[in-house]
C-alpha cells in the first residue's frame, strides 16, 4: 500500500484526491492536540459523488461476481500488511488503545475477505410455474447506488462492514465516515485503488451528517442508505428515506443487559466484564449497559470487579499496556458526568474510580473520564434507561429470574444481551427470553463477519455480516419464462 505519508486529507472522489469546499481540524482526543486539517465535503459535491456512482454502477454491477471477489479479497490483504501504520492512525484520531486498532485492522479485512468470498454465492433459484411450459426464474440483482453513514467509535471496521457488502452485491458506494475521525477512513481510497477497484465505484466523502443524509435521502439515484449510528440519527434518515419510498438498513442504539446468573465463574465473568466495559472506553453501542447480579453473589462479584478496575492503565493509546483510553471529546465526558451524578444523587454509590491517566501531565487535555464502578443503581437511572456510552459499570441486583428478565426486557432497545452461568441449559433458557438481536453466553464479543448483526426493537432495521449482509444491497427479480424444449 503507498505510504500513510502520501495521503492527501480531502475527499476521494473519482479516484482521486478532491479539495474539500470545507476544513476542520481533527484533534488527538487523548492530547488534545491538532493532528491534521481535513477537507470536507458540501451538498454540491454531494451530489458529484454521488454522479460519479451512477456512471461507475453499470461497469461494476457487470463484472463478474468472481471478478469483484478477488478485489475484495485483494483490499482485505492489503489492509492486514498496512495494519500497523493504519492501526497508529486509527489511535491518534479515535484514542482507542493501539491494541484494540490492531483488532480493528483485522476485524475490517474479515469483512473483505468474507464479503469477497460470499459474492461468488449469490445463487437464485427456479420455482414451478402453474403453466407446464413455464418456469419461474428468482434472481438477486444488485439494488443500485448505496449511501453509507457510519460513526466515529469504530471508524474503519464500520465502514469496511458495509463497503464489503454493498461492493460484493455489485452496488457502487459513497461512504460518509464521521467528520470526527476521517483520516482512517481516507485512508481506505488508495487502497481500494490498489486493491484493483475502479475509479467512481468507491466515493469517500468526508462531512456533515444531517447534510449529507437529506441529500442521499433526496437524490433519485441512491437506491438503498446503510447507516449505523444513534437512535436520534436512524430516525431523522428514515423520516427523510420515507419521502422517495428508500430502503433503509440501520444498526443503531442499544442498552444491553449483562446478565450474571447464580452460578456463574466469578472470576472469569468479572475479567470479561471489564473487558468489555474498557473496550473503546465502552463507547460501543453493543457494550453492557445494565448489570444484573443476582443478590446472592452481588458482594463477591462487585469485590473481583473493583480489584480488576483499579487495576487498568488509562492513558494515551500509543502508550505501552494501555487498557482504555479518552472518550471522542469533551463534550462527552461532561454528558457522562452527569449520569453519573444524577444516579449518585438517586442513592448510588460509587465504588471505584480509576483516574490513573493523571499520572500523566501530557493528558491533562485529553478527553478522559474515569472508568467507575456504580452499586444500588436504580432502574430509573438514566445510567439504566439510556446508553452509557462510557466506561461505566452500573450493578443491578435481582432476586428471581423471572423478574430479571422482564426487567432486562423493559427497555425500547434490543440490540445485544450477555448471558453468564455455569448451567449452559439454563443460560440458553434466559438468553431465547431476550428481545435483542444477539446475545454472547460466556462470551464478551459474539461478533464475526460470517455471522448476521442486527437489533430489534429501536436498535435497527436490517442485518450486517453473513450472507443476510448481502442481502440488504440486492433486489429481487423474477423472470416468468418458456422451459427449453427441443
Amino acid at each position: 500500500m503507498n505510504s500513510m505519508n502520501t495521503i492527501e486529507w480531502n475527499p476521494w472522489i473519482n479516484g482521486a484526491w478532491t479539495q474539500g469546499n470545507r476544513r476542520t481540524t481533527i484533534k488527538n482526543p487523548a492530547t488534545g492536540a491538532g493532528l491534521s486539517e481535513v477537507g470536507l465535503v458540501d451538498a454540491f459535491q454531494v451530489g458529484l459523488a454521488i454522479d460519479g456512482a451512477v456512471a461507475a454502477q453499470q461497469r461494476w454491477r457487470s463484472r463478474s461476481p468472481f471478478e469483484r471477489g478477488e478485489i475484495l479479497k485483494r483490499a482485505a490483504a492489503l489492509l492486514l500488511e498496512s495494519r500497523n501504520d493504519l492501526a497508529r492512525t486509527l489511535t491518534m484520531e479515535q484514542g482507542k488503545p493501539l491494541s484494540q486498532a490492531l483488532g480493528e485492522v483485522d476485524y475490517a479485512a474479515s469483512f473483505f475477505q468474507w464479503f469477497g468470498e460470499e459474492t461468488r454465492r449469490v445463487y437464485g433459484r427456479i420455482v414451478p410455474h402453474p403453466d407446464a411450459s413455464r418456469e419461474f426464474l428468482v434472481e438477486h440483482r444488485p439494488i443500485g447506488v448505496a449511501g453509507l453513514i457510519t460513526p466515529w467509535n469504530f471508524p474503519l471496521a464500520q465502514g469496511a462492514k458495509k463497503i464489503a457488502a454493498a461492493l460484493a452485491a455489485g452496488c457502487a458506494a459513497v461512504w460518509k465516515p464521521s467528520e470526527l475521525t476521517p483520516l482512517i477512513a481516507l485512508a481506505m481510497g488508495p487502497l481500494m485503488c490498489e486493491a484493483g477497484l475502479p475509479d467512481g465505484v468507491l466515493q469517500i466523502i468526508p462531512g456533515f451528517g444531517p447534510e449529507i443524509g437529506e441529500v442521499f435521502a433526496k437524490h433519485h439515484a441512491v437506491r438503498v442508505i446503510s447507516v449505523t449510528g444513534s437512535t436520534r440519527t436512524g430516525r431523522a434518515v428514515m423520516a427523510s428515506a420515507s419521502e422517495k419510498i428508500k430502503r433503509v438498513s440501520l444498526e443503531l442504539g442499544g442498552n444491553a443487559p449483562f446478565i450474571v446468573l447464580p452460578d456463574a465463574d466469578l472470576d472469569s465473568t468479572a475479567e470479561q466484564l471489564v473487558r468489555l466495559k474498557l473496550f473503546v472506553s465502552g463507547q460501543v453501542c453493543v457494550t453492557a449497559n445494565r448489570v444484573f447480579v443476582h443478590r446472592s453473589i452481588e458482594a463477591d462479584f462487585v469485590a473481583r470487579v473493583a480489584a480488576r478496575l483499579s487495576l487498568a492503565k488509562v492513558g494515551n493509546g500509543l502508550s505501552d499496556g494501555i487498557d482504555a483510553g479518552p472518550l471522542i471529546h469533551q463534550e462527552a465526558c461532561r454528558h457522562l458526568a452527569g449520569k453519573v451524578s444524577a444516579a449518585v444523587a438517586n442513592g448510588a454509590t460509587i465504588v471505584v474510580e480509576n483516574q490513573s491517566y493523571r499520572l500523566d501531565d501530557d493528558l491533562q487535555n485529553g478527553s478522559f473520564f474515569p472508568p467507575t464502578l456504580v452499586v444500588d443503581v436504580d432502574d430509573g437511572s438514566t445510567l439504566a434507561t439510556e446508553e452509557i456510552f462510557g466506561p461505566v459499570i452500573p450493578i443491578m441486583r435481582y432476586d428471581d429470574t423471572q423478574s430479571m428478565i422482564d426487567r432486562a426486557n423493559a427497555t425500547p432497545y434490543g440490540l445485544a444481551a450477555y448471558v453468564f452461568g455455569g448451567d449452559i441449559d439454563r443460560c440458553r433458557a434466559v438468553a431465547s427470553r431476550l428481545e435483542v438481536g444477539i446475545v454472547g453466553i460466556n462470551e464478551w464479543r459474539p461478533l464475526k463477519a460470517e455471522i448476521p448483526f442486527g437489533g430489534v426493537k429501536q436498535s435497527g432495521i436490517g442485518a450486517e455480516g453473513g450472507e443476510e449482509g448481502l442481502r440488504e444491497f440486492h433486489s429481487t427479480h423474477i423472470l416468468s419464462i418458456p422451459k427449453p424444449h427441443l
